[in-house]
């Protein structure tokens, strides 16, 4: 019965990580609300669930507060236009689907490779914007770079995310839990590729 109530019990450990995963999700839900805000915020969960993966003691809301303040306007210039071109993408997968085929079958999959390559710099980006103080344009060749080199996580990566968003369509009440997964899932797999480049 001690070891039941006992804090280092392995239920009431995975119990915190859950909570502290969900205050990440709500805080980036929130802080995403105003839309040119997402860069900053995305940046913040990867830099609060990274040092959750990393330190034994830690306070996920001031890590978020943190890098949320920290790369407002880096993460902004990054945000704005990926945002901008992940919509202008996406508008025109699905303008070139309901077309039909002809030439708009080579659209379908000409704009379906260019989202593909842009999530993969997208899932590098804001990890690496977390942790290192580089130009945007230097963040985005290294986040291209690295997605390339380890195509194998990148592509699981994509898959975690992918999933992520589905099970969000299959039960809305994962939306406040979902995201804060993801980028513990995220940061697992990102760790041994990108750790050699962060500034602790």
């Amino acid at each position: 019965m001690n070891s039941l109530f006992n804090a280092e019990n392995p239920f009431w450990e995975a119990m915190e990580r859950l909570f502290d995963l969900f205050i990440l999700n709500l805080l980036w839900l929130l802080c995403c609300l105003p839309v040119f805000t997402i860069g900053p915020a995305t940046a913040a969960l990867h830099y609060a669930v990274i040092n959750l993966a990393e330190k034994e003691e830690h306070s996920v809301t001031k890590d978020f507060r943190k890098s949320f303040w920290l790369n407002f306007r880096q993460g902004i210039r990054l945000g704005v236009p990926l945002t901008a071109t992940g919509i202008f993408l996406l508008a025109d997968i699905v303008m070139s689907y309901r077309s039909g085929t002809g030439i708009y079958t080579f659209f379908l999959f000409f704009f379906s490779f260019l989202f593909i390559i842009y999530c993969f710099v997208v899932m590098y980006v804001f990890p690496l914007l977390a942790k290192l103080d580089r130009t945007c344009r230097e963040l985005l060749i290294l986040a291209f770079t690295l997605s390339i080199r380890h195509l194998g996580k990148t592509l699981l990566i994509l898959a975690v995310l992918a999933f992520g968003i589905w099970s969000c369509h299959l039960f809305p009440g994962l939306i406040f839990l979902s995201f804060g997964l993801v980028a513990e899932l995220h940061a697992l797999l990102l760790l041994p590729v990108l750790k050699s480049f962060y500034v602790q």
